[in-house]
């Protein structure tokens, strides 16, 4: 294995993935292998150099070259056309690339496991390729998408309607009899209110 990518002594391999498209300006090429390190992102494919005969092309991308502005590893998912790629600065070069196989969360899983690798934060990293067709993959986060917006709509709505069914609680008034201290005539109201004797005109209240 250390042969086969030119490891340095103490350099481990963390992942790897076949099928990658490596992009420079409008054309693509397939790599063989893209792998990471501990301290490299590692390019590797073969190349024809005769009729019969191929070439192994190993380029190492030193990880300590990798653009850190703030402290933040410039390794990110970002869009190509209607594509999502890994894009990682370097401070000689940027490079562009293309997973095929659920592109978007393959580029995403990488670019994590870029940065946390930069910082040597090497348990953080999701070893696991995603298994899912990429055709699945983009049902599974559209799903996710529209999940949230329905459960949030729901909530809301379901709170509207809660309000809604609530009744609306209107004061109550309670009805006093009563006589007045003046003339002793009927008096009748608003318990609380105050009331005027129609017979001899004294004020009380109920």
């Amino acid at each position: 294995m250390d042969d086969e990518y030119n490891l340095s002594a103490g350099e481990a391999v963390i992942m790897q993935s076949d099928g990658v498209e490596l992009l420079c300006g409008g054309e693509s090429e397939e790599l063989d292998e893209l792998v990471l390190t501990n301290k490299n992102l590692i390019l590797v494919n073969e190349v024809s150099v005769g009729i019969f005969t191929t070439q192994r092309l190993v380029k190492r991308c030193p990880l300590d070259s990798i653009l850190c502005p703030e402290g933040s590893p410039q390794a990110f998912l970002g869009k190509k056309k209607d594509s999502y790629v890994l894009q990682v600065a370097f401070e000689q070069e940027a490079i562009t690339l293309r997973f095929p196989n659920n592109e978007r969360r393959e580029a995403k899983r990488w670019a994590d496991a870029i940065k946390y690798a930069v910082v040597g934060d090497l348990d953080s990293i999701d070893t696991e390729e995603s298994q899912l067709p990429p055709e699945v993959s983009g049902l599974v986060d559209g799903f996710k998408g529209f999940a949230t917006a329905f459960i949030s709509e729901a909530t809301d709505t379901s709170d509207s309607a809660s309000k809604a069914r609530k009744p609306i609680r209107k004061a109550t008034k309670t009805v006093a009899a009563g006589r007045c201290t003046g003339c002793r005539a009927p008096l009748s109201g608003v318990k609380g209110a105050i009331v005027t004797c129609d017979y001899c005109g004294t004020k009380q209240t109920l």
